[in-house]
This record gives C-alpha cells, structure tokens and sequence, in this order.
C-alpha cells in the first residue's frame, strides 16, 4: 500500500502484524547451553499439538501457537516467558533484518532464473537458440561441474532484506515496514535487529532496551510515524538556465 508523509511524499509500505507475540522460553547457558528467547506467534489449535508442546505452552502460561521462532540475545536481555510483545519494540526510523520465504515461480529458463542474455539475433548464423543455456561442461572432462547454472525451479529460496520501519499503530499491534518483502500475503517473516553495517544507520536512534515497557499511569500514541525532513524535499535551489558570461 502507499503512504505519504506531511510534505506530501509518497512511501510503499508493506503491512506487517504481531499478532500475539508472546515469549514461551527462556534458553539459558546453564540449562541450554546458549543464551536465547523462544517466541510464539498466532493461534492454532490444541488437538494438532504434541504433548512436550502443550506442556511448554502451560508452563508459560500462553495459548498454543501457530509459529516459532528462537532469537539469540545477551544474557541481559533474557525476558520471562509469558510476556507479551508490542510494536513498540520498534521505533519509526528504525532500519531491521526481514527474513522469509520468496515466492515460488515454477520452472524457468535460465534468462528468467539466472538473468543470461540470450544467443543474440538471427543475423550471426544460429537458429532457435536464442534463449538456450549454450555449452554446459567441457570436452576435456566430459562432464558438466556442480553448481552450473541452468534451467530449473525458481524459488522459494531464503530470502534477507534491510527494511525500514516508517509507521507503528499499537491498537492492531501493526507495523508499516518500506519496500517490498519475501513470500505471499499472509506469510510469516522474521523481523530481527540490524546487525552490521545496517545497525550503524540506528546510532541517532534511542531504541528500548531490552523491550518496550509501559509506564503505569501514562498515556502512549496510538500511531507514531517516522519524523518527515525537515527540509522540504521539493524546494530545489533556484539555477540559471544559463550564465550571462557565457
């Protein structure tokens, strides 16, 4: 969908929603061997649990879930399980990793799948050859080594994208992230901290740490955007068209 900001920019954004994000276990060096927070996301239903999960799902005292995931965090950021996660974990502005499945796009050539150019035009002596794959191995060895490119199933493969957070509304816990995103509408992505050089762009930015957590008593926004520039993005400077030296 697309937004646009105070100055009248417009920004395509993909949608995303927490939908009860909770915290189901803790992995502790002590007991696990590394340090880790087990989330869970979503619904499903108790009859196509296993025992162990249904146990794990008590004791933290949350519903059965449709997904998930472990994330790997310092021991100073380990969090009790059965607390539940916000939007508000994130800050408009902010830059994350987005991690999914792409999209599967059946059997293609390798123009589609690898992006070759082609064989050329008819004018160089060739026919019906135009979109082939030309010499596969070679004729010494006789044989095609692994890893050639050739034509094939295209996708799902894993996929991880840098995406920018731009708009959070904590009624629906929704989260308006830049840009396009891996897998179908209604498919489940992995939103983690930017690490790297990604993380540098989020030093101006006062992140919660180790999450977000209300203060009794104060009254939050519902939907906070990203701040707009401050600079109005269509005032370009004033140029001649040309010099009167000239």
């Amino acid at each position: 969908m697309s937004l646009w900001d105070e100055w009248g920019v417009k920004h395509m954004v993909t949608v995303c929603q927490l939908d009860r994000l909770h915290v189901v276990q803790s992995m502790t060096l002590q007991k696990n061997g590394y340090e880790a927070l087990q989330l869970g996301l979503g619904y499903r239903s108790i009859h196509r649990l296993s025992r162990p999960e249904i146990g794990t799902y008590m004791k933290a005292g949350v519903g059965p879930k449709h997904h998930k995931c472990e994330f790997r965090v310092s021991s100073d950021c380990l969090l009790p399980p059965g607390l539940e996660l916000s939007v508000r974990h994130f800050v408009p502005g902010q830059w994350v990793f987005v991690s999914g499945w792409s999209k599967g796009r059946g059997y293609h050539g390798v123009m589609k799948r690898w992006g070759f150019s082609g064989g050329g035009s008819d004018k160089h002596g060739h026919k019906k050859s135009h979109r082939s794959a030309g010499s596969l191995g070679q004729r010494g060895i006789g044989k095609v080594w692994v890893g050639k490119k050739m034509a094939g199933h295209k996708g799902p493969d894993p996929r991880c994208v840098n995406a920018k957070v731009f708009r959070i509304e904590s009624t629906r816990n929704l989260i308006f992230l830049k840009g396009a995103l891996p897998g179908y509408k209604g498919s489940v992505v992995k939103i983690s901290d930017a690490r790297g050089k990604t993380a540098m762009k989020n030093n101006h930015i006062r992140l919660p740490y180790p999450t977000f957590v209300p203060v009794p008593g104060v009254e939050y926004p519902v939907t906070i955007q990203e701040p707009p520039p401050q600079r109005d993005p269509f005032l370009y400077p004033e140029q001649p068209l040309y010099q009167p030296n000239d």
